[in-house]
């Protein structure tokens, strides 16, 4: 059972229901078309006598609310409520939740039986496209960090990827100048350092697959590095909207047909390209680069002061 506890919401189903329902809204689908996807998306869970109640509950409950609830939703959930498995469940494997739990769905019931409010106006998603080209290059210079000041992280778009709710971001190599200088042509560009952003261990078929494809080394199509880990160098930057890019990036030209880092791992999904913000709460771009640069082309983290002999494997590197 994937509940914490006898709320409504307090499952990992109910709250998967909810939130795709109104996010859909925002997307600018109709309730009934919503209804239609989550139905078979949710098909396996439909089918399964545990599952299929807190389907219908959550969309009830969340139809209800938003002013949206449909008839054979509305039926669905008061025939479960009513058949009481739900509540059986309880007894078998929470039964001190069970108490709480028929109390839950008592009120549910006496909601959905009463009149729904207005349906709720719900505002649509403003995404952003991010509108640099591939091989489009700018400078950003350091100036929080005493033994770089002056110098410049250089960011070249590589790839693009797509962040929630469906901003379009670049992703992107990352290189680090020599001095205070800038490179003047593609040849000094090229021969500038591209900081490596993280590492993969080949020891863990697990991890080794979710990031390669492959569950076995011996498979593998790109080259370890003396450590016996896959560098690598892309990021995803978080260019959700125009307001966020730093007025200082300085436009260099772009630079489509300069060399990639050698023995790169390209991740085999998107989803395992680490994401980085020009600047939150949480940290900033010019922090976590030069965290990089130490921690990886430096050789800083300690899993590179080990010996060859004993980590010939590789091990994960956050």
């Amino acid at each position: 059972m994937g509940a914490w506890g006898p709320g409504l919401f307090q499952d990992d189903l109910a709250q998967d229901v909810r939130d795709e329902y109104k996010d859909r809204l925002h997307r600018g689908k109709s309730g009934e078309e919503i209804t239609k996807e989550l139905m078979e998306s949710y098909k396996y869970e439909l089918a399964d006598a545990d599952d299929a109640p807190v389907f219908w509950f959550a969309l009830a409950d969340t139809q209800w609310n938003m002013g949206r609830l449909e008839n054979f939703v509305k039926e669905h959930a008061l025939e479960h409520i009513e058949a009481g498995q739900d509540i059986k469940r309880w007894e078998s494997e929470d039964s001190k939740g069970t108490k709480k739990r028929k109390l839950v769905l008592d009120a549910l019931k006496e909601k959905l039986l009463s009149p729904q409010p207005l349906e709720k106006k719900v505002s649509q998603y403003r995404l952003y496209h991010c509108q640099w080209k591939t091989g489009d290059t700018y400078a950003y210079k350091i100036e929080n960090n005493a033994e770089f000041c002056g110098r410049y992280l250089l960011v070249q778009k590589v790839d693009e990827d797509t962040w929630w709710p469906g901003h379009t971001v670049p992703t992107v190599y990352v290189k680090i100048t020599k001095d205070e200088s800038l490179p003047k042509s593609t040849e000094e560009y090229d021969r500038l350092e591209f900081i490596q952003t993280g590492s993969v261990g080949t020891s863990d078929p697990f991890i080794l697959k979710s990031y390669t494809g492959v569950c076995d080394k011996s498979e593998l199509k790109c080259e370890v590095d003396e450590f016996g880990c896959l560098p690598v160098y892309r990021i995803n930057l978080l260019n959700t909207s125009a307001k966020v890019i730093p007025k200082s990036l300085i436009y260099l030209g772009n630079f489509d047909n300069v060399n990639a880092p050698a023995k790169e791992l390209v991740p085999f999904s998107k989803n395992n390209i680490q994401s980085v913000s020009w600047k939150t709460k949480y940290g900033d771009f010019e922090t976590k680069m030069l965290q990089c640069y130490l921690g990886h082309n430096q050789r800083g983290y300690a899993t590179y002061k080990q010996s060859k002999t004993t980590d010939g494997e590789g091990n994960y590197l956050q």
